[in-house]
């Protein structure tokens, strides 16, 4: 019963709040208006320039190098070692095996095994500084422990504790075709595969989203042509709900606020 519900049933629904998850915030990233340019300056004036400009947040994070030279360090090595390890994986879930995640084996093992180090590092400099204590909240100590849980408990799996791969591989085939299977594990790849579904549900829900809403912050995907209009979306009846206790209301929506203030005194 216990491994039906690891093994079949939780996959399902984390992927599944993950992905619902993911959906609705971009929705409301999307929906959000930007009445002003409000670009990072220096900004590129052209779209060729916005894209380069995003290909580098994504990649070597060019602001952070100004802003944090160590905690760059220790956040870029993190990402790129995850990047890895992620790709490395890829043997789990497909069949045949590219050659190309054949070829990354043995730097993915390797990027496994240093993983926690810049996660590490970056839990130490959060609660070495005066000044990242106070700006911290409970939800950045979760995903640092989280990541920090799965990381650790992958490097245990791969030097101290094997497991027989031929039953992970099985169990990942089968949940990816819809014939899901139900396997004998060692315990701690029961921890380290339910802690990569908790990571799963949570990720949608917390700062982990910066990874998907860097693309839609205007931010960094404006361009600096301010010599050109901007012509603000806002002006053509928008749906913009405001707040019943607003002093001055524009016109058009004095009648709409008037509503539910009859309504309340009947």
């Amino acid at each position: 019963m216990v491994n039906q519900i690891l093994f079949v049933v939780l996959p399902y629904l984390s992927a599944a709040i993950f992905l619902v998850g993911v959906l609705y915030r971009f929705i409301l990233w999307m929906k959000a208006p930007v009445p002003l340019r409000i670009v990072t300056t220096p900004a590129p004036k052209t779209r060729r320039g916005v894209a380069w400009r995003m290909a580098g947040d994504v990649l070597w994070f060019p602001s952070l190098i100004k802003a944090d030279m160590p905690l760059w360090a220790a956040g870029w090595t993190f990402h790129m070692l995850l990047w890895m390890v992620l790709l490395r994986h890829l043997r789990y879930f497909l069949y045949p095996v590219p050659g190309w995640v054949e070829g990354i084996q043995t730097a993915g093992l390797y990027a496994g095994y240093l993983i926690p180090i810049p996660l590490a590092a970056l839990l130490i400099r959060r609660l070495a500084t005066e000044r990242n204590l106070y700006i911290s909240i409970l939800g950045d100590y979760f995903s640092l422990f989280l990541l920090l849980g799965i990381s650790v408990s992958g490097f245990l799996l791969g030097v101290f504790f094997r497991t027989y791969i031929v039953d992970v591989k099985a169990l990942a085939l089968g949940l990816v075709h819809f014939n899901p299977v139900q396997v004998e594990v060692h315990w701690l790849f029961a921890l380290h595969f339910l802690l990569v579904l908790v990571l799963l549900i949570y990720f949608p829900f917390s700062k982990l989203m910066h990874a998907g809403g860097l693309f839609l912050s205007p931010t960094r995907n404006q361009r600096a042509n301010f010599e050109k209009r901007f012509v603000n979306p806002w002006d053509d009846d928008y749906p913009v709900s405001y707040n019943p206790e607003n002093i001055f209301p524009p016109e058009k929506y004095s009648e709409m606020l008037k509503k539910p203030k009859s309504e309340d005194k009947s």
